[in-house]
């Protein structure tokens, strides 16, 4: 988890015009906070819009603190660090803050496959890890489905990505095996399609050793 220390981030009116007279020039220049509010409900909320009854957070919280780029999905609001407010990749930051909404996806995403109750720990695969490739799996997903743009952006991107995920930890994989793990879905929707392959790779994960 992130820490503490956070800056409530209040955003109301993303972009205004003065009046129906206003060109673009007259427009407000959004703030790196502001731009990400708008990502985030413009781009990465609506690829949600799929999960009945999901509770979607409606607010980001910032941690000024952290630099690195990180966030985390807590009760009522999404917790993100300065770095990645910071960042200069939309096609990035769509896809950790999927990855985000994607943890409080899973389960209902489960409940769809028949696969009922928590997330079951293996005997070489702990139930923390396989929640990482699952999210990461479903936000690659869903922006495959509605974004193909950054969808094809991101697969160009595996090698940064795979950094930017670092060695992994006792609840998180390393960024080699998270993008192995997509990257064998992605030969799935070669021999099958996307919808399949998102099934078998999904029930795979939840079923690891």
């Amino acid at each position: 988890m992130m820490r503490n220390t956070l800056l409530i981030l209040f955003i109301i009116g993303i972009v205004t015009s003065c009046n129906s007279n206003s060109s673009e020039d007259d427009q407000k220049i959004l703030t790196k906070q502001e731009q990400l509010f708008h990502l985030y409900t413009h781009d990465i909320t609506p690829l949600f819009e799929t999960y009945s009854e999901l509770n979607i957070p409606d607010e980001l919280h910032i941690d000024e603190e952290d630099h690195t780029v990180n966030a985390g999905a807590a009760f009522g609001y999404i917790e993100v660090s300065r770095g990645l407010v910071e960042l200069d990749d939309p096609s990035i930051q769509i896809f950790v803050l999927a990855h985000e909404l994607a943890h409080i996806a899973t389960l209902t995403q489960a409940e769809t496959f028949n696969l009922r109750g928590e997330i079951p720990a293996g005997i070489e695969t702990n139930d923390y890890k396989k929640a990482e490739y699952l999210a990461d799996l479903i936000a690659f997903y869903q922006i495959s489905k509605n974004q193909t743009e950054i969808y094809d952006l991101l697969k160009q991107k595996f090698g940064y990505l795979e950094a930017l995920l670092g060695n992994g930890d006792f609840t998180h994989p390393s960024g080699n095996r998270r993008v192995e793990s997509l990257k064998t879905y992605l030969k799935g929707v070669n021999t099958t399609d996307a919808e399949t392959a998102f099934a078998n790779r999904f029930r795979t994960i939840w079923n690891m050793p």
